[in-house]
């Protein structure tokens, strides 16, 4: 599964109750995101691509687990089912422990990347399994590896405030309002793509450029 310079990002998505109000454009973004990821594979082909996606509310649910690029699904309602609450540190914390089993042994060897994309539009107020401390703690430890990169997308919330509380590097938060969803999913593809271009330079992605 762990092939020489691949990129195993992890697209970490709230379904909340409270994305009730921009369903519609959640779902046509985050499809436009995986078509936008399938072209740059196509551009950048000397560095593999795959893919996860795990939503949550009370609970996270991994919908797919490290599809190569090309293979990604058109995603439908039946797909993307809003309830609940935000269980985000339970998500984030299944996430790592989910890609540190899969892909985590060998990232050095083979010049592997784990990103981690975080979508929300709530703060926590629902995880059993996972504490603050732990979470900031396992983000500090990742990042400084040099081979995992964190990044927060907050919708109509404090996002530098609720990434501090996860050690996350300012740098990879962005705030967005709720009607730029979609806009905002084409952006974090992007993002993608210079984070490629970073590691093919032998640099670390540096975090969101200008829109």
């Amino acid at each position: 599964m762990n092939k020489q310079n691949a990129t195993h990002y992890h697209i970490v998505l709230d379904k909340s109750g409270s994305m009730q109000s921009h369903y519609k454009e959640t779902l046509e973004g985050l499809n436009e995101k995986l078509h936008s990821i399938k072209a740059i594979q196509e551009r950048n082909q000397d560095q593999p691509i795959y893919v996860s996606l795990t939503l949550f509310s009370d609970s996270p649910e991994l919908v797919f687990e490290n599809l190569p690029a090309a293979e990604l699904p058109v995603l439908t309602e039946k797909d993307y089912v809003l309830d609940g609450m935000t269980g985000l540190l339970d998500a984030i914390g299944t996430v790592i422990n989910r890609m540190k089993y899969a892909v985590g042994r060998d990232l050095k060897e083979k010049n592997g990347t784990v990103m981690i994309v975080i979508f929300t539009d709530g703060g926590e107020n629902a995880s059993r399994m996972f504490k603050y401390q732990e979470i900031s703690s396992s983000i500090k430890e990742l990042e400084a590896s040099g081979n995992w990169n964190f990044a927060f997308i907050g919708a109509d919330i404090d996002a530098w405030g609720a990434a501090s509380r996860l050690n996350m590097q300012q740098s990879r938060v962005y705030s967005s309002a709720k009607n730029d969803v979609k806009q905002t999913m084409h952006y974090a593809a992007n993002e993608l793509e210079r984070s490629l271009h970073s590691k093919r330079s032998g640099k670390n992605w540096e975090g969101f450029g200008e829109l």
